[in-house]
């Protein structure tokens, strides 16, 4: 009898510990984004060349992540976006789009 109750429930627990195994994933591929953007905004705010920049927040950011830094009317705006592929089927799907952006006011004066 106990069996058969186990044998019903061992693939929605294995489901749920899935799916929270997902949300923990994206979410911490979403601040590692945000945090990217961030450090990369900040850094061109200060009049860092964009070759530091973007090493910058390649190093915060998930692999295969894109940045884009663009300056306009005084204020640097920093995007970073990452796909997030799902543990089990991989590479058939496209996978989840994960990103943050920051922005920041050029600081004025001549860059360091």
């Amino acid at each position: 009898m106990v069996t058969a109750e186990f044998a019903v429930v061992l693939p929605a627990i294995v489901v749920v510990a899935l799916a929270g195994l997902i949300a923990v994933t994206l979410f911490t591929m979403r601040l590692r984004c945000a945090d990217a953007a961030q450090i990369a905004a900040r850094l061109a705010a200060r009049g860092e060349t964009t070759a530091v920049v973007v090493a910058a927040a390649r190093e915060a950011a998930p692999s295969g992540a894109d940045i884009d830094v663009r300056t306009v009317d005084g204020e640097v705006s920093v995007s970073v976006q990452a796909a997030m592929h799902l543990p089990i089927v991989g590479g058939m799907l496209s996978g989840l789009a994960v990103g943050g952006s920051f922005a920041e006011p050029v600081e004025p004066g001549p860059p360091p």
